[in-house]
């Protein structure tokens, strides 16, 4: 079985996420149209996802990161705040920067409706570990989290000179 490289599902994340946040806004009882939610995500055309940054990924550190990005009038990312959650609270002090700068870079180069400006939107990226490769790379969840998942950081072997 071939192991989906981190290449192919970066090509392919963009449009599967843009497919869900078409389809999130929708009440399940049929409504025809979309609800505006507290999280503002109907507000949201196309999401980049965020990269697992390295070296959280090499320390093995998973985290849920809460992404508030407020629209300018011409809804573009005008203020991008994160906050990240994580049981070890000297591992978040340490790779908070790290998930802070990947969330803004995602966020800056995603497009938000232009109906939406002054409005704020609330994302939710949970970062994990991928041990089982069955497993997807990336997974939505109603109405506004996301799911970075990264296998284990390829590291170069040592080279011993002779």
């Amino acid at each position: 079985m071939n192991r989906i490289s981190n290449r192919n599902w970066k090509a392919g994340a963009p449009l599967l996420a843009g497919v869900l946040l078409a389809i999130a806004p929708y009440r399940a009882s049929g409504q025809p149209g979309p609800v505006e939610s507290p999280s503002n995500i109907e507000c949201l055309e196309y999401l980049e996802m965020p990269d697992y940054p390295p070296l959280p990924r090499v320390a093995s550190v998973q985290g849920i990161q809460t992404v508030k990005v407020l629209l300018s009038d011409l809804a573009a990312a005008q203020t991008v705040e994160s906050s990240l959650q994580n049981n070890n609270p000297r591992v978040v002090d340490l790779t908070k920067k790290a998930f802070a700068e990947s969330a803004e870079k995602a966020v800056k180069n995603s497009r938000f409706s232009k109906t939406c400006g002054g409005k704020t939107i609330t994302l939710v990226f949970h970062y994990e570990f991928r041990e089982d490769y069955n497993k997807s790379l990336f997974a939505f969840g109603p109405p506004n989290h996301f799911w970075i998942r990264a296998g284990p950081f390829p590291f170069m072997p040592e080279v011993s000179a002779k």
